[in-house]
């Protein structure tokens, strides 16, 4: 059995940010605090996968 899993299944744009990946504070840019500057988000089988694969390597 094979499954085909894309990458809008497992991340999705930072809503905080818009994906920027910075945020304007203080009239600086600074990272996102919501992505840690990465501009996505894990979306629940993101989390699932990211956790089966730290827990078998």
């Amino acid at each position: 059995m094979s499954v085909t899993i894309s990458t809008d299944d497992l991340e999705l744009p930072c809503p905080h940010c818009d994906g920027q990946k910075y945020v304007i504070l203080n009239d600086e840019k600074a990272a996102c605090p919501k992505c840690d500057g990465r501009g996505v988000i894990l979306t629940a089988l993101g989390q699932t996968l990211l956790h089966f694969i730290k827990k078998h390597s």
